[in-house]
């Protein structure tokens, strides 16, 4: 059975992630190959002049998906996340996601940002569609 999906411009929403752990970054650094120092090894990173070990832009990504899943519910479809890294997570961080809806049609288009305290880290959009399954 259908669900009605129609939300409205404007509407937001927001998820904050639990603390980035440096486990988490090591895990994602596994499965993804990608075992650039900067995501394991403190003076490595802080030598690059980074303060320390970054999470991966994709983890954050990761992160953002999740804001928009989280809103859109079940039976719904995520048809497309972008975005911009624009300051690195560390282990520690929370980020915190916002979604506004700009648009409203076959699909639901947002804005997304994620900050970490004031510094903002990503600022992209997502799509997504009502699916028809709920």
């Amino acid at each position: 059975m259908s669900q009605e999906f129609a939300p409205d411009i404007g509407e937001r929403s927001s998820y904050t992630t639990e603390p980035v752990t440096t486990k988490q970054i090591v895990m994602y650094a596994g499965a993804s190959g990608d075992f650039n120092p900067i995501h394991y090894d403190q003076a490595y990173a802080e030598s690059a002049g980074l303060g320390g070990v970054i999470a991966h832009g994709m983890l954050t990504m990761g992160m953002a998906g999740r804001c928009v899943t989280d809103w859109a519910g079940p039976g719904r479809f995520v048809e497309d996340v972008r975005g911009r890294f624009l300051h690195p997570v560390k282990p520690g961080d929370r980020v915190t996601f916002a979604l506004e809806v700009t648009g409203v049609g076959e699909a639901v288009e947002m804005d997304l940002t994620g900050h970490v305290g004031e510094t903002q880290v990503f600022k992209g959009t997502a799509r997504v569609s009502g699916g028809g399954r709920g």
